[in-house]
């Protein structure tokens, strides 16, 4: 598809050097220099006027004709990826590290709900993404009740439980769910205690990363936004992902989990609580995973001291995974980059 860029050389918003380097990068652009115009193209709207209809009539049918010979190039990976029989499933890659030196590398790791009803359909997707494997964040009594992921030939599933199965009682449960019926402000209460509990698989997933640098792998619970959110704020938060960043992603969740009316209403009923409760509880607030990073600072110190200290993470591990999920930019490109989009 055909591109057209009109610049203003007294304006000086975007430097020329730079409009260049971007015009040089995508094979179907036409850059046009205004070199008396200022911002607003102002005293040159006729010339303006001219260069955009003729840009038209000589690029007329030109998008049909890219698209038909493949000359198309996308500076994006789509995040989200339908997996048939999966809910929720997306690729947490792209985002912009602070200072802009970097990204996240794409088509690595991916979050999702539960995958009990993965279709073939679904099953051909995963093989084409390249993933070796899958961690299980749920306990034993959830995959009781909503079953585990078919055999896949190469892909590893490895059971991964935040929670022990202990922690599943009715009395364990309704303590942690207080927090969720608190509001977002009351998510970082439960989120802690996901902290505490899941250091070790945290771990294990870090290592799994570190000796795997090449093997895109999926973390998963039973929506994929909880314990999974948790996992991915401590991977982003390492990388040095803006804290506005990962809360953003976090809230995607939004977008990609729902439970009918009429399975609400049966949570609802065994907790005793209201259609609306529950739908609080159910969703992924920008303000929570805020909170549970400020949280996490104030009783960690930072993210960093976090895997350091309860993931036993040292510096070379760190180093490593970094190296690993951040994507360079060089300089010259950093006007090109663009920050993933939701």
């Amino acid at each position: 598809m055909c591109k057209s860029s009109l610049i203003s050389i007294r304006a000086m918003i975007v430097p020329v050097h730079d409009a260049a380097i971007y015009s040089n990068i995508i094979p179907t652009h036409t850059l046009k220099l205004f070199p008396k115009a200022d911002h607003n193209f102002k005293g040159c709207y006729q010339e303006l006027v001219d260069t955009i209809l003729r840009y038209f009539k000589v690029h007329e049918n030109e998008a049909a004709r890219a698209w038909s010979l493949g000359l198309t190039k996308s500076l994006t990976i789509p995040r989200w990826i339908d997996v048939e029989g999966v809910m929720n499933f997306r690729d947490i890659g792209g985002w912009d590290v602070k200072g802009g030196n970097g990204y996240i590398r794409e088509r690595m790791v991916f979050r999702c709900g539960h995958m009990s009803n993965m279709t073939d359909n679904g099953e051909q997707t995963l093989k084409s993404l390249g993933i070796t494997a899958a961690f299980d964040f749920r306990s034993t009594q959830e995959i009781e009740q909503y079953g585990i992921m078919r055999e896949i030939p190469g892909l590893d599933r490895y059971h991964s439980p935040v929670f022990l199965d202990e922690d599943y009682s009715p009395a364990a449960i309704a303590v942690r769910w207080q927090g969720y019926f608190a509001g977002p402000t009351g998510f970082p209460h439960a989120y802690r205690t996901m902290l505490q509990s899941g250091s070790q698989v945290f771990e294990r997933i870090f290592r799994y990363l570190i000796a795997n640098p090449r093997s895109p792998f999926i973390i998963h619970c039973t929506a994929g936004k909880d314990r999974t959110g948790v996992f991915v704020m401590l991977l982003l938060g390492l990388c040095g992902v803006d804290d506005e960043v990962i809360a953003r992603e976090y809230e995607l969740t939004n977008l990609g989990y729902w439970e009918s009316e009429e399975q609400l209403a049966k949570k609802a009923k065994l907790l005793d609580r209201s259609i609306d409760d529950l739908k609080i509880v159910m969703s992924a607030p920008y303000v929570a995973m805020k909170e549970t990073i400020s949280m996490v600072r104030h009783e960690y110190g930072s993210i960093e001291s976090y895997v350091r200290d309860k993931c036993h993470l040292s510096d070379a591990d760190i180093a490593a995974i970094r190296r690993i999920m951040i994507v360079p930019i060089r300089r010259e490109e950093k006007q090109l980059y663009r920050a993933a989009k939701l």
